[in-house]
């Protein structure tokens, strides 16, 4: 069964929805489903502005306007960090419990992230705080002071906390571990969304619950967050 968007809310000016991992945000690939087209047919061919993104691994929540000036205005949001976005995420490893990492990386031509420094890598920052730890596995509530190309599982690895399910980012035990249980995509969820509601300007709070197969070790403790 091919996993499917979820409008979680939606009026005249924009709407929340959930992206399933695997599901493209937006693509160039006419045979490809992604998250834009689907919701342009919902629309029926209607304004459809895109705020933020999320990598096609990496499920969560992510917001879209329904007209230019609301657009605009979610932009200057994110722009000016009124718009929250906070992450969950299961690392593979027993790691701190909270802390401040920064670095400075960049995007290759192959579509990976390199952190290093020099003229073309950029500043990232995240900040990251234990909720649990079982398995040999830690649960991590992360958020970022910078957007960039798959900033957290570059910097979780590079902190010795390989994402389960990252293949890309992963160490051979982190790979080996997700393997045997199953995890084939980044334990990570864009599980929680702070944005002001133009119609009245009060800040809605929208939370989701992961799908990834690795949030079942924390099954408690993320139907507690």
């Amino acid at each position: 069964m091919k996993p499917e968007i979820k409008i979680i809310f939606e009026n005249d000016s924009f709407m929340v929805i959930y992206k399933p991992a695997g599901i493209p945000v937006q693509t160039a690939s006419v045979s490809t489903r992604d998250v834009c087209s689907i919701l342009k047919n919902h629309l029926k061919g209607g304004y459809l502005g895109v705020i933020h993104r999320l990598d096609q691994p990496v499920e969560g929540l992510l917001v879209f306007a329904k007209d230019k000036k609301s657009a605009a205005s979610l932009s200057e949001e994110v722009s000016k960090g009124e718009l929250k976005k906070s992450y969950i995420a299961v690392a593979y490893g027993e790691g701190p419990e909270s802390g401040t990492d920064v670095c400075h990386m960049k995007k290759t031509r192959d579509n990976l992230c390199v952190i290093g420094e020099g003229e073309d890598y950029k500043r990232a920052e995240l900040k990251y705080e234990l909720l649990g730890r079982a398995e040999g596995t830690s649960l991590y509530r992360i958020e970022i002071m910078t957007g960039r190309f798959h900033q957290i599982r570059a910097q979780m690895a590079r902190l010795g906390l390989p994402l389960l399910g990252d293949m890309k980012y992963g160490s051979n035990e982190s790979r080996a571990f997700s393997e045997s249980k199953g995890i084939s995509a980044p334990a990570l969820c864009a599980d929680r969304l702070t944005v002001r509601d133009l119609s009245d300007g009060s800040f809605r709070t929208f939370d989701v619950k992961p799908e990834n197969p690795a949030f079942k070790i924390y099954a408690q403790e993320v139907f507690e967050i």
